[in-house]
């Protein structure tokens, strides 16, 4: 058996190599996501411990097994508590640590960041000097670099509630410290500078110095005793830093279980392509098996050879996976740290990485071998009498896989169905699977003859072309071999169009959505010729509109209990009292252009005023608001109105109306003012956003763009996540064209008699390139029209799995990603021939029909 196998693998070593490069691409794939996802724990374990770098035990708020039982971390972390702390024997010192959340901006750069007070570990900076004044702040140099700033630096804080067109305060760098980039962003200062920082500073932890020679693990107990009945956990900081590392662990699990999913993928192709190489190895060798059958081996010598013959190949593609995946991980975190994250760990061989990569190559390339092991160990003596290169075609119907694939189809298509009906994404994932592979287990009932019908109109399309009418029959009579490579294309396109539709009508279906409530991108409250000329100058405004508005004061009369401006009865019983009050702009979208409008979301009946409660200082749900009487005075008039509560209006504006717009500006007379409403184009960046409203608050004038910036937050989301996907998508690509060149190598290598023969026919050599070529391209459009509608049926699945009842799914189908595909597709395969044409074409007439 060993004996035979090494013969079949000297003969045919030439012929394995693709199937090997198909196995070191999907392991080297499993083995770079294991490294990068090892990496990427440890860089956030090096951030967790440089957090609490100085620290010997921390005391935290406690968490009770309900969480409504928790307690307010102010109510609990408190000075008294600290001074308690503080006292203890052993204790050289206690710090309480307060962060607060906001937004950072230096030059172009705009981040959410913590602030907190000063380190506590004695670090001397490595540039600059620790803040002293009240608008100095310092940060790690990975954070500096992260934000693009630098000793003497301004960075200005705002709060994340900022009204649109306000800065917040202003703050110098002076100094930057040592140590790794944090988990977030984050900017020490001084007790003063917190306070007046844009956020709400809350205690997180009291962090504790041991003194020296004092034992963290006892301290911590004695400071526990100390504590008394306070809801507190203290605990050694090792204790927190292993805690918090667990807690991080579920991220760096996702990574390589997403990882090794879409190695597995990979793997699947793989398989296709060694078992369809495999397949065509045996056919070929039939009577060199049946020669050893003549001679004494046995069936189960035969089967065994074939099946170490796949040991051999995946051990040595596994073996140069490994190689190549720790080339790809090291370059990845090579590329990480140098366009992304500084710090981000130096990435090591892991067991896992090294084991679990090459075992799953390795056994689905053994297992991918077995059907044609067992064909080889099926050969009969007899057929070492047979004057043929090859098994003869099939003649009967797939009867039995047109029937599992027909139940299953059934059922696929009947769980997706029920996926969309009942909005489950677990269910959808199972009907598009099943679904999935009753295609691929029916692809050998419908591609052949789908060929054979292509090649033929192909043929008489182009004047009766002998080379095209034979790429048809020849893919067609090989029923096995064809249906395999379009499957392993099948899966690659299907998947790549199935995450193009899917984001795409995803992202359509929440445009649409938000659009019904904030129909206007940008709401400028101003207008002029300054206002004109920035909105005429920028790229990304399609349409603007001037419409009529005016400066009022509403009151909100009977306003909920505890809300800003309003008190609880004497009683306690949460009475409505109180009123509201505040300046807004009132305004009417039937005053606005069409073209403006998204859709009709801003239409108001008579009577009634939609405004954001929290704009007159209110607090509370919305909801809370509802249907209470509101008055508007404007030039001394007052107009009663029934409040329609909502967040969804432009900052500083109230919607009434066309007809109560129009006695609100007769009342305002010559105190009547204009907004500029504008449409912006539909694929306007954040930063191009962002720019367009700076620009119009160098004005003077308010300038509310939530809508669009929204909009294209989500678009940004959606291009990354498409990005991503689609690299990971990369390696099983890569591996169907590879499958594509394997098989046509492998049918050229088995059809040499046939090609020389078409040669002393009086074929050119550039009439049998082209049939090779065909053959190709006929197998790549079949796998183009079934995936991408495969593709986009399920990404109007998974669309319709996710949203909600109140939302109605939007299937949108991008043309140009999806052209893409096809170009790229079509290039591929006439890449993937190139080589077998050549080959076929060079077979001299002679030469081929004199082979045995």
């Amino acid at each position: 058996m060993i004996r035979i196998a090494l013969s079949n693998l000297r003969s045919a070593s030439g012929r394995l190599v693709a199937a090997g490069i198909a196995v070191a691409v999907s392991v080297a794939f499993m083995v770079a996501a294991l490294l990068f996802a090892q990496g990427f724990g440890d860089t956030l374990a090096n951030q967790v411990r440089s957090s609490w770098a100085g620290a010997d035990v921390a005391v935290l708020v406690d968490d009770p097994e309900d969480p409504a039982d928790a307690a307010e971390p102010a109510e609990v972390l408190t000075d008294d508590l600290l001074d308690d702390v503080a006292a203890v024997d052993g204790v050289e010192t206690a710090h309480l640590e307060e962060t607060g959340f906001l937004m950072a901006s230096a030059g172009a750069s705009s981040v959410s960041a913590s602030v907190t007070g000063l380190p506590t570990n004695n670090d001397d900076p490595v540039a600059g000097a620790l803040p002293e004044a009240a608008d100095e702040l310092s940060l790690t140099e990975a954070d500096a670099e992260a934000l693009g700033v630098a000793v003497g630096d301004t960075v200005t804080l705002d709060g994340h509630a900022a009204a649109a067109g306000t800065e917040g305060p202003e703050y110098t760098v002076s100094g930057l410290l040592p140590g790794s980039a944090s988990l977030q962003l984050t900017l020490h200062l001084t007790d003063n500078g917190l306070e007046a920082a844009p956020t709400e500073a809350v205690p997180t932890a009291i962090r504790v110095s041991a003194a020296d020679g004092a034992d963290p693990a006892a301290l911590s107990t004695t400071i526990h005793d100390a504590t008394g009945a306070a809801p507190v956990a203290v605990s050694t900081v090792e204790e927190v830093v292993e805690q918090q590392i667990q807690d991080l662990s579920g991220s760096t699990n996702m990574l390589a279980t997403i990882g090794i999913a879409f190695g597995l993928l990979s793997v699947g192709v793989a398989s296709l392509v060694i078992s369809n190489t495999f397949q065509v190895l045996v056919a070929s060798r039939s009577r060199v098996l049946a020669l050893y059958r003549a001679v004494g081996a046995t069936a189960r010598q035969l089967r065994g050879a074939t099946l170490l013959e796949g040991l051999v190949l995946g051990v040595v593609g596994a073996a140069a996976g490994v190689v190549l995946g720790l080339l790809i991980g090291w370059g990845l975190s090579g590329l990480v740290r140098a366009m992304w994250m500084p710090d981000f760990a130096q990435i090591a061989p892991t067991p896992a990485a090294l084991l679990v990569g090459p075992l799953v190559g390795i056994t689905v390339t053994v297992l991918a071998g077995m059907v044609p092991a067992f064909k080889a160990g099926g050969v009969s003596p007899i057929e070492a009498l047979r004057p043929a290169d090859v098994s003869p075609a099939q003649a009967r119907f797939p009867w039995v896989r047109m029937l599992v694939g027909g139940l299953l189809g059934a059922g696929g298509l009947a769980l997706c169905l029920l996926a969309v009906s009942i909005q489950s994404v677990v269910v959808g994932i199972a009907g598009c699977f099943t679904l999935f592979i009753a295609v691929l287990v029916a692809a050998r009932v419908f591609v052949p003859p789908l060929i054979g019908v292509m090649g033929r109109a192909l043929s008489a399309v182009t004047g009766r072309s002998p080379s095209i009418l034979l790429a048809g029959r020849s893919a067609s009579s090989a029923p096995g071999r064809t249906s395999s490579t379009t499957a392993a294309l099948l899966i690659g396109i299907t998947l790549v169009s199935a995450v193009l539709v899917g984001a795409a009508s995803l992202q359509r279906t929440i445009e649409l959505s938000t659009a019904e409530d904030t129909p206007v991108d940008l709401v400028v409250d101003g207008s002029g010729d300054e206002v004109a000329a920035v909105l005429d100058e920028s790229t990304v405004v399609d349409e603007r509109s001037v419409i009529p508005a005016a400066h009022a004061e509403a009151t909100i009369t009977g306003a909920p209990a505890g809300s800003s401006g309003a008190d609880s009865d004497a009683e306690g019983t949460g009475a409505w009292t109180g009123d509201l009050t505040g300046d807004l702009t009132v305004a009417s979208a039937q005053a606005a252009d069409d073209p403006v409008l998204r859709s009709d979301g801003f239409d108001i009946g008579p009577g009634t005023i939609r405004l954001a409660p929290g704009e007159l200082g209110a607090e509370g749900a919305t909801a809370d608001y509802e249907g209470l009487e509101t008055t508007v005075a404007v030039g001394g008039e007052t107009f009663t109105f029934t409040v329609d509560p909502s967040r969804n209006v432009p900052a500083g504006t109230a919607l009434v109306s066309g007809e109560d717009a129009a006695r609100i500006a007769d009342a305002a007379g010559g105190d009547a003012a204009e907004q500029t409403w504008v449409r912006l184009a539909d694929d306007a960046t954040i930063t191009q956003i962002e720019s367009l409203t700076s620009q119009l608050s160098a004005l003077d004038v308010t300038a509310d763009a939530n809508p669009s910036l929204m909009r294209a937050q989500y678009a940004d989301i959606f291009q990354v996540a498409i990005t991503i996907v689609l690299g990971l998508l990369a390696a099983a690509v890569v591996i169907a064209v590879i499958g594509v060149s394997n098989t046509l190598t492998l049918s050229v290598i088995d059809r040499r008699r046939e090609g020389a023969l078409l040669r002393a026919l009086g074929f050119s050599r550039g009439a049998l390139g082209r049939m090779i070529t065909v053959e190709s391209l006929l197998m790549t459009v079949i796998a183009l029209v079934v995936g991408v509608g495969l593709g986009t049926f399920f990404g109007w699945v998974g669309t319709a799995s996710l949203t909600g009842e109140s939302i109605e799914p939007t299937l949108s189908v991008p043309p140009l990603p999806l052209a893409l595909i096809g170009i790229a597709a079509v290039a591929a395969a006439v890449l993937a021939s190139a080589l077998p044409a050549r080959t076929m074409s060079r077979v001299a007439p002679a030469e081929g029909m004199s082979e045995e």
